[in-house]
């Protein structure tokens, strides 16, 4: 598809859909899960680790983008093009997988918060599920209208959320007590709720938390199609990457300093109870509720923007259907974007649930668990680059940071858990179908090797999806 040169995005938008994309739900209830699983203490260790790893990763995007600047549409190019089209295939829809799954995570984190809001007079399940549908086609409604259209959109809804998180910082350090910050004993127990811990242990618990909020960090480079320059995908990669580290850490001392850790795990919603301590009071409770839900809104169209794009681009290469290539005249891939939207209509049935913060942990946790298999293809992949332009480079740097880049997606693996990757399987074993009609359209066959994987992932897909129906896993 061309794009015409004032249709192209430039350093800020690509800034603001990455920031949009990282912050999102994850800054709103981030505080109180990890004071769940680690102390003040641990969680800062955590961030410190997360960030350098998130780093790395943005790390390894900045130099494929420079190194392999005709690979336009990023995480999914990686993949394809240093491990073959089922390898592509299976980071595009893993990527995919993992932007519609963020997107439930967003509208169930929206009528959480606005149950909180309403208090006693909080909606049914069944009016957040019908307002929640309602959102979701009205998103549908605005992107048919325009990629960049969206992304301009997603600007403004990006720069009204940041209001609230700034307010936060400025006036929540007034309420900073240092005995709340550095907790006894902290390597021992934890202060939430009295339970045996370990430093290692609060690292590995809090490493999912920390994960979901830096996914986004290859926004731009999944944009990089529709962006002016490579130059402008590596900066905004970089600048988006550092805005939310610094914003991230900031919200994370201030509210573990300000609220007692047994009353922040309790909290449903953790940063306007920090606010409504401050000189505004009430009104700052309301203005962070407020800023919660204008926030998930903007993610959730961050996700929706790349979740199409990545699909959109597969099915131009091949590894997907040919049916998902086809744009309307605004250039919108209607038959990508129509699929991301009924997927998550489908597992927004689970927005009926009264348990809404169980819900909100489960999405995001198997939403990281799908991204982490791309993260990993597109680091091996920058090794393997490195490797085949060491003599050139005259510097291990490179290198140094995609091996980095590989070991922290491996360890996040470890970290999120082996049974969330096992649920992925079942995404990964019902996209398989999809590769099989692809290669059927081209008048190919998958390799031996392909078919091999292939048949695994549907034994295990029919396991897992029957192990669901009669209840003897649960979500």
């Amino acid at each position: 598809m061309q794009q015409r040169k004032e249709e192209k995005l430039g350093l800020w938008l690509l800034v603001f859909v990455a920031i949009g994309s990282m912050i999102g739900s994850g800054i709103f209830n981030s505080p109180r899960d990890l004071i769940r699983v680690a102390n003040p203490q641990g969680a800062l260790i955590a961030w410190t680790t997360g960030g350098a790893g998130a780093l790395t990763l943005a790390l390894v995007f900045v130099y494929l983008v420079s190194r392999k600047p005709e690979l336009k549409s990023g995480i999914y190019a990686y993949a394809r093009d240093g491990f073959g089209d089922y390898m592509g295939f299976n980071s595009a829809w893993g990527y995919w997988s993992a932007g519609w799954m963020g997107n439930v995570s967003c509208l169930v984190l929206l009528f959480k918060t606005l149950n909180d809001l309403l208090g006693e007079h909080a909606i049914s399940p069944l009016a957040a599920f019908l307002t929640g549908s309602a959102l979701l086609w009205l998103f549908f409604a605005i992107l048919m209208s325009g990629i960049r259209e969206g992304a301009i959109l997603n600007f403004i809804v990006t720069t009204a959320k940041l209001i609230p998180i700034l307010l936060i910082i400025f006036l929540g350090v007034s309420l900073v007590r240092g005995d709340l910050l550095l907790v006894p004993d902290w390597q021992q127990r934890l202060a939430s709720n009295g339970e045996e811990t370990a430093p290692l242990l609060q690292l590995k618990g809090a490493m999912a938390i920390i994960l979901w909020c830096f996914v986004g960090v290859e926004a731009a480079s999944v944009l990089s199609g529709r962006a002016k320059s490579q130059q402008t995908v590596r900066l905004a990669t970089i600048l988006s990457l550092l805005v939310v580290l610094t914003v991230y850490m900031l919200i994370t001392v201030i509210t573990m300093a300000s609220i007692p850790a047994g009353e922040l795990a309790d909290s449903q919603t953790p940063l306007a109870l920090v606010l409504s301590r401050t000189l505004i009071g009430t009104a700052g409770g309301l203005t962070v509720k407020l800023g919660i839900m204008v926030s998930v809104l903007g993610a959730s169209l961050s996700w929706i923007l790349l979740s199409v794009e990545t699909l959109y681009v597969a099915a131009k290469d091949g590894v997907l259907p040919r049916t998902f290539r086809k744009v309307n005249r605004k250039g919108t891939p209607v038959n990508a974007l129509l699929l991301t939207q009924c997927c998550t209509q489908l597992f927004l049935l689970s927005i009926l649930s009264p348990k809404l913060n169980e819900t909100y942990l489960a999405a995001i946790t198997i939403a990281s668990s799908l991204v982490l298999i791309p993260y990993l293809l597109s680091s091996l992949y920058a090794v393997k680059v490195a490797l085949r332009y060491r003599t050139t480079e005259k510097t291990g740097r490179n290198l140094f940071v995609a091996l980095l880049g590989t070991i922290y997606s491996l360890y996040v693996i470890y970290a999120v858990g082996v049974e969330y990757l096992f649920l992925s399987v079942l995404f990964y074993g019902i996209g398989s179908l999809l590769y099989l009609r692809a290669k059927r359209e081209k008048k190919e066959r998958p390799k031996p090797w392909e078919w091999t994987v292939i048949i695994l992932l549907l034994t295990g897909a029919t396991w897992i999806a029957v192990l669901l129906v009669t209840g003897k896993i649960l979500l």
